[in-house]
């Protein structure tokens, strides 16, 4: 795949610089072609799909424990593993990060973000990436939070499916080193692209904006979100309040498009820290809630037909992932399953969808 940002070099830093002069005007005249930016945001993090294998050596138990609303970033030294290429060492600096996970009463082992340096980074598998959120297991003692963890990571590839503005991943399995006692965990998480450089690949800009409404993002993009979100049973997102949502636009004056991520409270997932909300039914944790908007019989046929061809290529990837549990694969694959029987019974349809879906105002 493409993407990310090189800011290594002297042009790249003048194009970097149009690109943000561009956007402050409010117009996003883009001077680079597909063909350029391809090639620029080319780099090797997201383009890769292959395991990345690493080592995090820090001061490992004053990092997971700087969970206040000020935290610092911690000098740590990142070590790539991967098989056939020469070991390169990197000094990162990493600090936690999160809401809900960074709270100790729900994880033990909070999410991380890390800051790459540019320099050290060139040549390897972190190139062009100068900040990235990492998603950890969450707690370190119980396995099934482990195989969340890649469950997560699959949700998000399978959206890059759906649709380009999407939060690419990249998962990884990373031994944890304490510099004061050599106490390893080695688990599997996944690196996630920075907004911005989604933003820029797309050849749109990041809005800020709160209180828009479903009916006012470019339709394709909105109806296809809603169902995606009803398929893994995620009700955790809201476009209003910008909740685990973010919106992005060529300019202030042209239709926005909507970009989901932080799926861990997903039915499909079904995390045993999953708390009710309590705008969401008590009887609504194990069931689907659909949060779209009451869309047209022809957008949401047509929606029905993306889906229904997408399906193959979803139980490809949910099959193809060898680091998951039989158990886990199976869990997702019949969860999965389950909607796709909904969107093809016109009484589930009606009943889940259309039913108790709010109706787009009528324009003037």
């Amino acid at each position: 795949m493409k993407y990310g940002i090189v800011k290594n070099s002297l042009v790249n830093r003048v194009l970097w610089l149009f690109f943000w002069i561009c956007i402050g005007n409010g117009v996003l005249a883009n001077p680079l072609t597909a063909k350029e930016r391809d090639s620029l945001l080319n780099l090797p993090l997201f383009k890769n799909e292959h395991l990345l294998k690493i080592e995090l050596k820090t001061d490992l138990t004053t990092l997971i424990n700087d969970i206040a609303e000020k935290r610092d970033y911690h000098e740590s030294d990142l070590l790539v593993l991967n098989e056939g290429a020469e070991q390169v060492q990197l000094s990162v600096k990493v600090k936690t990060r999160g809401n809900f996970r960074r709270r100790k009463q729900n994880c033990n082992f909070p999410p991380l973000r890390f800051k790459i340096p540019a320099r050290e980074a060139k040549g390897t598998e972190f190139e062009g990436q100068s900040k990235l959120k990492y998603v950890s297991h969450c707690q370190s003692f119980i396995e099934d939070y482990e195989q969340h963890t890649i469950e997560e990571y699959l949700i998000y590839k399978m959206y890059n499916l759906v649709s380009d503005h999407s939060y690419r991943a990249r998962l990884a399995q990373v031994s944890f080193i304490d510099t004061n006692t050599s106490d390893t965990i080695k688990k599997f998480g996944f690196f996630l692209e920075d907004k911005d450089d989604v933003a820029l690949r797309n050849g749109k800009q990041i809005l800020n904006y709160k209180n828009m409404k479903q009916y006012e993002i470019l339709r394709e993009n909105m109806v296809m979100l809603s169902l995606f979100q009803l398929m893994i049973g995620n009700a955790d997102w809201d476009v209003g309040r910008l909740h685990n949502i973010d919106i992005m636009s060529v300019s202030d004056h042209s239709i926005p498009v909507v970009v989901p991520y932080d799926f861990d409270w997903s039915g499909i997932i079904n995390h045993s820290y999953f708390t009710l909300s309590p705008k969401i039914a008590p009887d609504a944790k194990y069931k689907r809630l659909y949060k779209g908007m009451r869309w047209s019989q022809e957008e949401l046929q047509q929606a029905f037909a993306n889906f229904n061809e997408l399906k193959p290529t979803f139980l490809e990837l949910l099959n193809g992932c060898e680091y998951l549990k039989e158990t886990n694969r199976y869990k997702l694959l019949g969860y999965i399953e389950e909607f796709y029987h909904l969107i093809n019974t016109r009484k589930d349809v009606k009943e889940v969808i259309e039913k108790k879906a709010p109706k787009i105002p009528k324009t003037r």
